[in-house]
C-alpha cells in the first residue's frame, strides 16, 4: 500500500531529495510508505505500477515545472491524480519548484492550495525559505495522513486483542476439557 505518491518530471529528481529528506521522520514516525519509481509492483509495468500507486495513495504531492509540464508520463499522472481529487479520495498538494506559464497549468483545479506559486516557485526563494516551505509541506501532509492512519492502527489492534482473546478462550476450553479427561481417568 502507498501512503504518499510523488508526482515529478524526472529532470526534478534534487526537489524529490529533499522532499524525502523532509519527510523521513514522518514516514518512520507514522509507519508510512513513500512511492519511488525505483519500486515497481512485481508482474507490473511502470505505467501499471504508477496508476496503481496514485489509486492506493492517501496524500499525492505534484512537483509542478515547465519540465514536469513538458514530459508525457508526468502528464497521464496529473490526470489520475486530478480524477482522484474529484472523487475526493486522496489529498494532493502541489508544489511549484520552477518558473511556469499560467496557461500550461489550465487544468489543474483553481481551489488547490500550492507550495510555492507561479510568481514565486520555489527555485527563486533562498535556501532557508525553500527549507521552510519544504517543513510546511511535511506538516500539511502529517495533519491530513494522521487520523486516517491511526483509524487503520487503532483497528489493528483490536484484531491483535481479539485474536489474544481467541488463543485464550480456545487454550481454556483444551484446559477445561483436559481437566475433564483426568477427572473420568482418576474414577
Amino acid at each position: 500500500m502507498t501512503d504518499i505518491f510523488i508526482s515529478y518530471g524526472f529532470t526534478d529528481i534534487e526537489w524529490v531529495k529533499r522532499i524525502q529528506k523532509h519527510l523521513a521522520p514522518l514516514l518512520k514516525k507514522k509507519h508510512l510508505s513513500l512511492w519511488s519509481d525505483n519500486l515497481i509492483y512485481l508482474n507490473k509495468n511502470l505505467q501499471e505500477s504508477i496508476q496503481l500507486a496514485i489509486k492506493e495513495a492517501q496524500v499525492i504531492i505534484v512537483l509542478i515545472s515547465s519540465n514536469y509540464l513538458d514530459s508525457k508520463l508526468p502528464e497521464v499522472e496529473l490526470s489520475l491524480v486530478i480524477d482522484k481529487y474529484r472523487n475526493d479520495t486522496g489529498k494532493v498538494f502541489p508544489v511549484i519548484v520552477s518558473p511556469i506559464s499560467i496557461l500550461s497549468i489550465s487544468d489543474i483545479p483553481q481551489e488547490w492550495q500550492t507550495i510555492g506559486s507561479i510568481s514565486k516557485p520555489l527555485s527563486s526563494l533562498s535556501e532557508k525559505k525553500q527549507e521552510e516551505a519544504l517543513r510546511k509541506l511535511t506538516q500539511f501532509i502529517d495533519n491530513s495522513i494522521s487520523t486516517r492512519k491511526q483509524i487503520q492502527n487503532d483497528s489493528n489492534v483490536v484484531k491483535v486483542i481479539n485474536l489474544g482473546n481467541m488463543w485464550n478462550l480456545t487454550t481454556n476450553i483444551f484446559i477445561e476439557g483436559a481437566n475433564e479427561l483426568q477427572k473420568q481417568h482418576n474414577r
